[in-house]
């Protein structure tokens, strides 16, 4: 993984589960598709335009990565439109002001590794030699139709080729190398997704309850590891949700209301371990709560 390429953008929205379809895929519709209409395409960009209000702006050195632009479902089929529909805000960010130093990390450890095989080259070069000189034994013996010789080489071929990799580990060039790279991957990106009307969300089976944001109906979070980086995910549910079985929430169902209309919302936060609690305290989450029943 190189800095700036994304670690796990997807580690939260792997936490959701099932989507309420407005078209589902390659699925027939028995009912034929239409446009959505003007007023459900306001009811959609009210609720998106007050979650983009609610995500905090890039930090100091950080910038919006993206159109950060509104989106909205213009086509459904009709087979689904009585179903709450599924829609979603979200905003990634990256660090900018410190790429040089990044940068830098990483040609250091490059140079240090260089620096390490210059070392070792005489030898690997003398066990690449003795690998040729049993291998072209080898050949000749085969040659010539003797194959039980060639055969007694091998062991030997292999011992040469065991030492050439033994030379190659030596050190921790490698370990350096890791370390580095994910030194300067830590705290690069980041990402919060809004989605409304979400069916079913499954926290990791590692979260942890964490003190609810005001107007919050649960809130969990967990880390992952990827490449030796470690980052925390955040899940935050609005509205009337109930647990359910293995871990799962369950929206609470609205037959009175719209289908366009935000029943429940989801919040999903991915970010360093060190800089999440700040990235959900200055999310407005009470503003999204008040769009949803409580």
């Amino acid at each position: 993984m190189q800095p700036g390429k994304s670690l796990a953008v997807i580690a939260c929205a792997a936490a959701m589960v099932t989507a309420a379809p407005i078209a589902r895929g390659d699925a027939p519709c028995n009912r034929g598709f239409r446009d959505s209409t003007p007023a459900e395409r306001g009811t959609m960009t009210a609720v998106l335009q007050a979650a983009k209000n609610a995500m905090p702006p890039a930090p100091a050195g950080w910038v919006i990565v993206g159109d950060d632009q509104i989106s909205v479902t213009t086509g459904l089929c009709r087979d689904y439109e009585g179903a709450p529909w599924g829609y979603n805000f979200n905003r990634q960010y990256q660090r900018v002001d410190d790429q040089d130093a990044r940068n830098k990390i990483l040609a250091d450890a490059a140079a240090a590794s260089a620096a390490a095989l210059k070392l070792k080259q005489p030898r690997l070069d003398a066990a690449m030699a003795r690998m040729n000189k049993l291998v072209e034994k080898r050949v000749a013996l085969i040659e010539k139709g003797n194959l039980a010789g060639a055969q007694a080489i091998n062991e030997d071929v292999a011992k040469a080729q065991a030492d050439y990799q033994k030379i190659m580990e030596e050190g921790d060039s490698q370990e350096q190398m890791d370390a580095a790279l994910a030194k300067a991957s830590r705290d690069q990106t980041m990402y919060i997704n809004v989605v409304v009307n979400f069916n079913q969300v499954t926290p990791d089976a590692s979260a942890k309850g964490f003190p609810l944001p005001p107007g919050a109906r649960a809130a969990f979070r967990w880390s992952t590891t990827q490449e030796n980086v470690t980052e925390d995910h955040a899940l935050i549910l609005l509205g009337q949700w109930r647990s359910a079985a293995e871990g799962s929430w369950k929206r609470m169902l609205h037959p009175d209301m719209a289908p366009t209309a935000a029943q429940v919302i989801s919040i999903s936060v991915t970010a360093d371990p060190d800089r999440i609690a700040g990235i959900i305290a200055s999310i407005n989450v009470k503003s999204l709560a008040a769009k949803v029943p409580n």
